[in-house]
């Protein structure tokens, strides 16, 4: 992520996508970015002076509440790209985070 993001990061991640922000490890807090967990999950979100968005390599994340939580970001206004194609027989889609980085949204 870009610096001085957080902000943005934990209305996306926390807010938009109902991830719970972990606290960093004190010698860690000063480099930025956030910490985040959803289920068994950890996501860590590191700043990068010269950041450039990942639009192609993703993580992938298996949602238990999947049409819940597309509804949500609907709701929300975030653009959501469904794929036809079915992964191990389940739905999915792809989403942008804030910084333009690309993510991949599975239904459990």
């Amino acid at each position: 992520m870009p610096p001085d993001e957080e902000r943005r990061a934990r209305a996306f991640y926390v807010e938009a996508l109902g991830m719970e922000e972990l606290p960093k490890p004190f010698e860690l807090l000063s480099r930025g970015g956030i910490w985040l967990k959803s289920g068994s999950v950890l996501l860590h979100l590191g700043v990068d002076p010269d950041f450039r968005p990942a639009s192609k390599a993703h993580p992938a994340l298996r949602c238990l509440d999947y049409d819940a939580l597309v509804n949500r970001l609907e709701e929300l206004r975030v653009p959501i790209a469904p794929d036809a194609h079915l992964v191990e027989g389940r739905e999915h889609c792809y989403i942008v985070d804030p910084f333009g980085n690309r993510i991949e949204l599975i239904k459990a």
